[in-house]
């Protein structure tokens, strides 16, 4: 395998063989993002073994912990890119073992990163109780670790929870939190896989918690939404192209609930392109709910093309 530790066969490991798994993880993170967690699991996975293989080196201490650190991201992003798969139970049990060894290499941030994780694969499957518990328990860690960033993405999250669940009220009071924690935020000295939330991803989540009350609480909360999302989506880069494609059906949903059919429709060709060149099971199951609100309106002809082509994409995949 290209560029993996030279020493994987001696006794004794350095930095230089954790930055190599450093390296290469990030490789792999721009891949996830970019083209989705399909086409790179089975690499990330076959990766996080090999290189697992290195904890059983000697080295320093110091270099032990940063080892662990490195192979908890590396898991971690084992975990997600299973998630964005459609393989739940095996992303949670990656996410259990990056819990293990975030807390061997002592980085309390990393472990809030990875509940914040759990956390997103239970609110996937409508687990809003459960995804709550795992963004508390994340939220305590970033405490611990001092990391104002993550603090605001699991604060974002668990308002994005209590939408889910109709509480529009505990919402509005989680997503300010989320803002309040950014504004005091490090963005300088940012750990590479928190880097992606950025104050685009800030307002990302605000939409996306507008656009759940639209459907849970109040269509009002379309209004909001619209504009959060639209802003967004002229803001992604083309390296975040599966955040951009969420937004796009979550944008198109908002559209369909504020009675606009036509301009959701136009939305959503372009939330169904991003669909079609991305390997993402996720994203596919995102579009479900733009399916149910196309089809509550079946009457209107956008919306009865639009739920029949998201039809065809599922019965397809």
């Amino acid at each position: 395998m290209q560029d993996e530790p030279a020493t994987m066969n001696s006794a004794r490991i350095g930095l230089d063989d954790v930055r190599k798994v450093e390296a290469r993880t990030k490789r792999f993170r721009a891949l996830d993002y970019r083209h989705g967690g399909g086409g790179c699991s089975v690499s990330v996975a076959a990766h996080q073994v090999w290189s697992s293989r290195l904890l059983a080196r000697d080295c320093g201490d110091s270099v032990k912990r940063r080892l662990c650190t490195a192979l908890a991201d590396l898991t971690n992003l084992a975990g997600w890119t299973a998630f964005d798969s459609g393989h739940a139970d095996l992303a949670h049990t990656m996410f259990d073992r990056a819990l293990e060894l975030a807390r061997a290499g002592d980085d309390d941030v990393l472990v809030s990163n990875i509940c914040y994780r759990k956390g997103r694969v239970f609110l996937h499957h409508g687990r809003s109780r459960q995804a709550l518990g795992a963004f508390r328990r994340g939220e305590y860690a970033a405490m611990s670790g001092g990391s104002s960033l993550m603090l605001s993405v699991l604060r974002a999250n668990m308002a994005w929870a209590w939408a889910q669940l109709g509480e529009s009220r505990q919402a509005g009071l989680w997503l300010s939190r989320a803002y309040a924690a950014f504004e005091k935020a490090d963005l300088v000295t940012v750990p590479p896989y928190v880097a992606f939330f950025t104050e685009t991803d800030l307002v990302a989540m605000a939409g996306t918690v507008h656009n759940e009350l639209a459907t849970t609480a109040d269509p009002g909360f379309a209004e909001a939404a619209i504009l959060e999302l639209t802003d967004v989506v002229a803001s992604y880069p083309s390296a975040m192209a599966r955040s951009k494609a969420f937004c796009l059906t979550m944008l198109a949903t908002s559209h369909l609930i504020d009675g606009d059919a036509d301009h959701a429709a136009e939305v959503a060709d372009a939330a169904l392109a991003g669909a079609a060149s991305l390997n993402s099971t996720r994203l596919t199951d995102r579009l479900r709910p733009l399916w149910a609100q196309a089809e509550l309106r079946r009457a209107d002809a956008d919306a009865r093309d639009l739920a029949d082509r998201i039809a065809d994409l599922h019965a397809a995949a």
